[in-house]
């Protein structure tokens, strides 16, 4: 039985199809979950949905930066013990002559500098947790390249790769554990509505395992890295993209 219980989660990124699998897990086993969005209908619905879990869910607007949200959930549960960033969807792939200055450095900003600002506001407050948590995402692109997912995409979360390990060595001392999730393969955060949106249907029959990744199978690995049990294990890329990338 993994240790969730009496433990608050500040979770950004959240509100897409595969983020409400990590809540649902989260809040079933007793941990307190806020969402920090942008998107209040549907943070509404998924408060709406889990309400009877032992675990509390409330969401905050994130119109202000997702750092500015920790003083507040501080005072609504009295800690910050786990912080999940998932922000920022996929582009379609397109041909590398194709891909401009202006659309790497948009994504570079998004992805790396917007959650390493977000991850040093959390710092204090994880110092005080007994076992505190940090759980970034990246893809099995920004492993090894992989042709089935935009070039700028696998660029800006490889740096997301590198922030895991640094800050993985530096805050070890303070008992907060850095992991990230190379997350491909799975069903998609919100339906496609334009050309420029990735439909992650299009690499399925190039996965090994022969389905999507579900909600389900990301809120089961998100609770064993956010709990208590998880503090042996550090500075690493968890492979959740079904055999996409082995090795």
């Amino acid at each position: 039985m993994l240790t969730l219980k009496g433990r608050t989660c500040v979770f950004a990124g959240a509100t897409g199809n595969v983020g409400r699998g990590a809540i649902r897990a989260l809040a079933e086993g007793g941990m307190n979950v806020v969402l920090v969005t942008h998107n209040p209908d549907s943070a509404r619905d998924i408060i709406e949905n889990l309400k009877d879990c032992p675990g509390k869910v409330a969401a905050l607007s994130n119109e202000n930066g997702d750092a500015a949200v920790f003083p507040e959930v501080e005072k609504m549960f009295g800690s910050v013990d786990v912080v999940i960033n998932t922000t920022g969807g996929f582009d379609a792939v397109k041909p590398l002559e194709e891909v401009t200055g202006e659309e790497l450095d948009k994504k570079m900003h998004h992805q790396v500098t917007n959650v390493f600002q977000m991850m040093q506001a959390a710092i204090p407050y994880l110092k005080k947790s007994s076992a505190g948590r940090i759980i970034l995402m990246t893809s099995v692109g920004a492993v090894d390249g992989f042709e089935g997912e935009n070039i700028v995409d696998s660029i800006a979360r490889g740096g997301v790769i590198t922030m895991n390990a640094a800050m993985a060595r530096l805050l070890a001392k303070d008992g907060i554990t850095v992991n990230c999730i190379a997350r491909s393969g799975m069903i998609n955060d919100h339906e496609p509505h334009r050309p420029t949106d990735y439909d992650s249907a299009t690499v399925l029959s190039r996965i090994p395992a022969g389905h999507l990744g579900t909600t389900d199978e990301f809120g089961a690995l998100v609770s064993y890295i956010a709990s208590e049990e998880g503090g042996f294990i550090t500075g690493q890329v968890y492979q959740l993209n079904g055999g996409l990338h082995i090795g």
